[in-house]
C-alpha cells in the first residue's frame, strides 16, 4: 500500500492546525508557508476534510481553517480515508461479485485480514498522539551536549 501525496499532505495540514489552532483561526498560507506545502495543493487537501467534517472554515479578513473536533477524537484513518478512499489494499475485497474466483480466493481472505489490521491500527493513532509525538522530537532536538 503506497499512501499517495494527497494522503501525506493531509495528515501534515491536520498536525499543523492541531498544534497551531488552539486559540485561533490558522490560514492556509501559514499551514503552507510551515510546511512548505503549495498553498494551491491544500487546496485540494482541504475540501475533502472540510466535507468530512473534520476542520470548519471562517470566511473573511481573519478567517481560516480549525479543527471540528477535539484531536483525541481524530484518528488516522478519519483523516485518510476522505483523501484515499477506503482503507483497502485489493478492491476485490470490498465486493465478493468484483471476480469470478472470490468465493475460492484464498488470497482474498488473506487482503481482507491485512486490510481490518491495517484499519485498526490506524483507528488507534489519533491526532492528540500525532502532537504529543510532535512535541517529544521537538523536546529532543533542543538539547545539548557539553563535554
Amino acid at each position: 500500500m503506497k499512501i499517495s501525496t494527497k494522503g501525506r499532505y493531509g495528515v501534515r495540514f491536520m498536525l499543523d492546525l492541531a498544534i497551531h489552532s488552539q486559540e485561533h483561526v490558522v490560514t492556509l498560507k501559514a499551514v503552507a508557508r510551515r510546511q512548505q506545502i503549495s498553498e494551491k495543493y491544500l487546496w485540494q487537501v482541504v475540501t475533502p476534510l472540510k466535507s468530512a467534517g473534520l476542520i470548519t472554515a471562517t470566511v473573511g479578513a481573519k478567517g481560516g481553517y480549525m479543527l471540528a473536533r477535539d484531536p483525541a477524537k481524530i484518528t488516522l484513518k478519519d483523516i485518510l480515508e476522505p483523501l484515499e478512499g477506503d482503507c483497502v489494499l485489493v478492491k476485490c475485497t470490498q465486493r465478493a461479485g468484483a471476480c469470478r474466483r472470490s468465493s475460492a480466493c484464498v488470497a482474498r481472505e488473506i487482503w481482507q485480514e491485512v486490510s481490518r489490521t491495517l484499519a485498526r491500527t490506524m483507528e488507534t493513532i489519533t491526532l492528540k498522539t500525532m502532537i504529543e509525538k510532535y512535541k517529544a522530537k521537538q523536546a529532543g532536538t533542543n538539547l545539548t551536549y557539553n563535554i
